[in-house]
């Protein structure tokens, strides 16, 4: 995730920034530049909880008052590069000029700056003394023409950091675009940087991804593997028209072992499909259509209890099938009664499973199952049948 920290009075909709966003999207990278309070601890609050919420690495680029706070903010865990744009170093001396009604960039409105906000400032200072080291993680864009602030306070106090320096240009910093793909190289992303130590977007090391991934329903687990195995043969492709062959070589076959693994996954799915979705009915979970595929085995077990071929499954397709081949009057009138008496109990578990699954669920809405299923034989013209071999 790369974050944009404006500058003082800025927002998360300027010209910077919505360059950043179209260059970042374009590179299908993470971006986001939020709009901020003005009171210090307010934005830096903000920040604290946007880096906290994002599982993975995260690299900060600050403009300004934003260069500022994200020096402070460099010493997260989860910020791994930051790159500063004409930064403020001493917000608590040239922000005093704005005392009074500051302008908000936005709308052209006014908000009070007053001495309460300067002195929390000074909490958010933060020197690299300690961990000199760490301005190494920094890469620092100034311009002399800097109208604002004294491009000479940024350049020593980041000394030992990636630093360019530009005569002329102002404190927005002119042609800002041309850093671009220097900046994307700084921080190793895009798509010249795909191989990486972590899954993007998840925090998590990956003993505790793989537990994790381990933990989906086996059906789910199958169409992960089953996805990272195109990916994989996705790769080899790349790299055999790259002439890479025997490393294609072998990622085709590792993908070919990932896509065997997952129909093997898949099969102890099907053993456990039908009890693991049961319990889930029965317990008030859901998973996708789950009442849909019990109801279907449901209907399947009801098909043969009912029926007075009691030897034989009569919701087996085979069987019927070979049944149906048979000229005797008696066997195929039987399947015909079947078959609409299958139709009539399809009818009543489609009501049955509506009422429940509504949210004003009442017993008495359940319809009478052999009332039911007596009226629909009526409607399908088929009553006598339904007297002379319904199990009553």
């Amino acid at each position: 995730m790369i974050i944009y920290i404006h500058g003082f009075g800025s927002h998360g909709n300027g010209s910077k920034a919505k360059q950043f966003r179209e260059y970042f999207k374009s590179i299908d990278e993470n971006f986001i530049a939020p709009s901020l309070s003005y009171v210090p601890e307010l934005a830096i609050a903000t920040l604290k909880e946007l880096i906290a919420s994002y599982h993975g690495e995260v690299y900060l680029i600050g403009s300004s008052l934003g260069g500022f706070y994200a020096t402070y903010l460099s010493q997260l865990p989860e910020v791994k590069k930051v790159v500063l744009i004409n930064p403020a170093t001493k917000p608590m001396q040239t922000l005093s000029r704005a005392l009074g009604d500051a302008p908000n960039f936005y709308d052209r409105s006014t908000f009070s700056w007053t001495q309460k906000y300067l002195d929390m400032l000074k909490q958010y200072e933060y020197s690299f003394r300690e961990r000199a080291w760490e301005v190494e993680n920094f890469f620092v864009l100034l311009q002399k023409g800097d109208e604002t602030l004294n491009y000479k306070d940024a350049e020593g106090k980041y000394k030992g950091a990636k630093l360019v320096v530009e005569e002329g240009g102002n404190h927005s910093f002119e042609g800002v675009q041309r850093y671009f793909e220097e900046i994307r190289s700084f921080f190793e992303v895009g798509d010249h940087f795909k191989h990486t130590t972590k899954v993007k977007g998840v925090g998590f090391e990956l003993d505790e991804l793989a537990k994790r991934t381990g933990n989906l329903y086996y059906d789910d687990l199958a169409l992960f593997v089953e996805e990272l195995a195109k990916k994989i043969d996705s790769d080899a492709k790349a790299d055999k028209e790259r002439g890479r062959v025997k490393l294609a070589k072998d990622l085709e076959n590792a993908a070919s072992f990932l896509e065997k693994s997952s129909k093997e996954i898949m099969k102890a799915w099907d053993k456990c499909k039908i009890p693991t979705l049961q319990w889930m009915l029965e317990n008030g979970f859901n998973k996708h259509d789950s009442k849909a595929e019990v109801l279907e085995e449901q209907i399947a077990k009801e098909f043969a209890n009912r029926s007075r071929w009691d030897n034989v499954s009569m919701s087996d397709e085979k069987t019927r099938h070979k049944l149906a081949n048979y000229d005797d009057d008696f066997t195929q009138e039987m399947i015909g009664v079947f078959e609409q008496k299958a139709q009539a109990y399809i009818e009543y578990l489609k009501t049955y499973l509506r009422v429940i699954a509504s949210d004003d669920f009442y017993p008495e809405d359940v319809p009478n199952e052999k009332e039911f299923i007596e009226q629909k034989c009526k409607e399908f013209g088929f009553e006598e049948g339904f007297q002379s071999y319904y199990k009553r």
